[in-house]
């Protein structure tokens, strides 16, 4: 109970709810206990690592091949015994065989030229019976998430350049996207068993990643109300902020909620979605 309702505070300012989506259903796959040792390979800003030690007090490893972005998890991310951060490449990690319990590849392999080679590393570090939580985005992805790509992909033109800015849109830093298929193989194929293998988000705004990706630029280019900043910034989860009605940005995060309940009302994880979720065990 008492993790609910800490989880539950420490995403109150997440705003990107096929984000949380993916937090919740890796925390599930993971079965964290204090004990582990676990890595957070491509931890970017390291929410993941914040939220390990939030909850769990476990030892926590956040690697990222970006000396930029490890800057600005250190600064979120209060330094602490149990909490590492390490610069590295995830085809060829820093660490000795079978030393973590659990492992999380979020949203990394898309990202990643040799797919193959990085999926061996997580299955070298991992002790036996050791869980990697892994989310990808989905090559099935609904028509809303990215109307232009969809339907150039759909005419059989294929998608804009991912280096073409806005018109990028899901395809923008990602050098493919998998169908389930071919993520169930290639993880197989690494020596993994596959336990569960799932899509999460089909319901969600039109362009719904570029409209976050502008509102996280404004406020952070532009100087706008404390109160307005602090609600869109999910770091900051400990500080309250304005009420509801004062603060638009709360008022656009309930209307999306609204929409995103859809997909526990009305959507039975089969066919196009956001993401792929996978839970694979060594």
């Amino acid at each position: 109970m008492f993790v609910g309702k800490m989880l539950e505070k420490i995403l109150s300012k997440v705003g990107d709810l096929s984000f949380r989506r993916r937090i919740l259903t890796l925390l599930d796959y993971l079965e964290v206990k204090p004990t582990d040792k676990v890595l957070d390979a491509g931890c970017g800003e390291g929410f993941y690592v914040m939220l390990l030690d939030e909850l769990y007090g476990c030892q926590v490893v956040g690697l990222d091949n970006d000396h930029r972005i490890l800057e600005r998890a250190k600064k979120w991310v209060r330094e602490k015994p149990n909490i590492k951060f390490l610069i590295g490449d995830v085809t060829k990690l820093p660490f000795e065989n079978e030393i973590f319990d659990k492992i999380i590849l979020s949203e990394v392999l898309e990202h990643v030229p040799d797919d193959r080679k990085a999926l061996a590393e997580m299955y070298r570090v991992l002790k036996p019976e050791g869980i990697l939580g892994i989310t990808v985005p989905n090559h099935d992805y609904p028509l809303l998430w990215d109307p232009l790509n969809w339907m150039r992909e759909h005419l059989g033109l294929g998608h804009f350049s991912p280096d073409s800015g806005f018109f990028g849109g899901i395809w923008a830093m990602h050098l493919r996207l998998y169908y389930p298929n071919e993520i169930k193989k290639l993880v197989e194929t690494a020596g993994f068993r596959i336990e569960k293998i799932e899509g999460l988000t089909h319901y969600c705004l039109p362009f719904n990643h570029n409209i976050l990706y502008l509102g996280k630029q404004f406020y952070t280019r532009h100087p706008v109300p404390k109160s307005i900043s602090l609600a869109m910034e999910k770091f900051e989860w400990e500080v309250p902020g304005a009420p509801s009605f004062l603060n638009p940005i709360q008022l656009g995060l309930k209307f999306m909620k609204a929409v995103d309940l859809l997909n526990d009302t009305h959507w039975d994880k089969k066919g196009s979605s956001l993401h792929l979720a996978i839970k694979a065990r060594k």
